[in-house]
């Protein structure tokens, strides 16, 4: 796999966290708990949940 194709599915994903995150009213630990992210990745996965909140 490229890089440019574990971004995408990290964007992937992303996008299927927030919508679980809206749909099941998760928090964001929750929906990191519930897709498996390894704690290893959690930092990342957080500040790229958290830019989708900033205008």
């Amino acid at each position: 796999m490229t890089a440019s194709t574990i971004e995408a599915l990290d964007y992937s994903v992303i996008r299927n966290i927030l919508r679980s995150m809206v749909n099941e009213h998760w928090s964001v630990s929750e929906a990191l708990d519930e897709y498996d992210i390894p704690e290893e990745l959690r930092g990342e996965y957080e500040e790229r949940i958290e830019q989708c909140f900033i205008d």
